[in-house]
């Protein structure tokens, strides 16, 4: 994870890459969700954010305190609108659209790269899982991440806590 963070901060875009290792790592949230995020879906002084899930659901999520300062950072020099994606593209024909599934997971990939990791796929997936099992470890329960990841089926919360997960698919 250090690796990862480092790799952003020597990225291109360093500010807008480590915001997004960082809010990744401290939410869970699915690609899509990343994506979709706007300025007006964050609460940068309650460390919150509304995410617009599967089947259309809007869920509350928690970011920490580190977090908070790489978004603030990122966000700082420009006045957003409030319809304004939080994570924007700057390559290719749509800079400064919404970054898009695949151009987060071509990031990611290669922050991986950049970071060294080799062995285990480094993904914004594998961010997810991440997130679960660092919950996990911490003492949380599987009621409250199934909330956090915003399931339906506690099933499908339980996979990836799933005592035979193993360690290298996830980053910790």
């Amino acid at each position: 994870i250090d690796n990862l963070i480092s790799a952003a901060r020597r990225s291109p875009t360093p500010r807008r890459d480590e915001a997004i290792v960082l809010f990744l790592l401290d939410t869970g949230v699915r690609a899509s969700e990343l994506c979709g995020l706007t300025m007006a879906d964050l609460d940068m002084n309650g460390r919150m954010c509304q995410v617009l899930g599967k089947g259309n659901k809007r869920r509350p999520v928690a970011f920490g305190k580190v977090c908070a300062r790489a978004l603030w950072s990122m966000t700082r020099d420009q006045e957003p609108d409030p319809a304004d994606p939080v994570f924007q593209s700057y390559r290719g024909r749509t800079s400064g659209a919404a970054m898009t599934r695949s151009g987060l997971r071509q990031l990611v990939e290669r922050l991986g790269e950049d970071a060294g990791i080799h062995g285990a796929r480094c993904s914004p997936h594998t961010f997810r899982h991440t997130f679960a099992v660092q919950f996990l470890r911490a003492g949380g329960n599987v009621f409250t991440l199934q909330a956090l990841l915003g399931h339906e089926s506690i099933d499908m919360t339980r996979r990836y806590g799933r005592p035979d997960w193993r360690i290298d698919k996830v980053m910790v």
